[in-house]
């Protein structure tokens, strides 16, 4: 069948975001829990090296968070204290 005249090729309109939360918004998660996150548990979900895992952590830092560490018997435990949301 032959398009009609006024029938454009049209480009997909862009689909809406839906996916899954990006790495940043995942660690976010991960460090707002009563219970914190070790490094070593970034590294199994992540699959991260332990030096990537602190760079991430850094960045949350840096984009306002106050993240507090902490020893313990599994390692050092990283949790958010306060979150700054105003940019």
């Amino acid at each position: 069948m032959a398009m009609s005249s006024h029938q454009e090729n049209k480009p997909a309109s862009p689909k809406p975001y839906g996916g899954k939360a990006t790495r940043s918004a995942q660690l976010h998660k991960l460090l707002t829990r009563k219970s914190g996150v070790t490094l070593a548990q970034l590294q199994k979900i992540f699959g991260w090296q332990p030096h990537t895992a602190r760079a991430a952590i850094s960045a949350q830092r840096k984009a306002g968070c106050q993240i507090e560490r902490s020893d313990s018997d599994r390692g050092s435990v990283y949790r958010v204290v306060r979150a700054d949301t105003a940019a």
